[in-house]
């Protein structure tokens, strides 16, 4: 009965430390896509004036 709770508690600790692992490498992911200009370039190719020529419409019924 002793091995199995501390199986349980190795298990819930390993869980543990892959979670926050896992959150801290989606941190510096984030980090690094916003430090490279990757979200500026996603928000030109989704700005719709940047889509066709005709964007001065859209933009002045903005």
């Amino acid at each position: 009965m002793a091995r199995e709770r501390t199986a349980q508690g190795t298990l819930e600790y390993a869980l543990t430390v892959v979670a926050l692992l896992a959150m801290v490498v989606a941190c510096a992911a984030i980090w690094r896509a916003a430090v490279d200009g990757t979200f500026a370039g996603i928000v030109q190719q989704a700005a719709s004036h940047l889509l066709d020529g005709d964007g001065f419409i859209d933009i002045s019924l903005y």
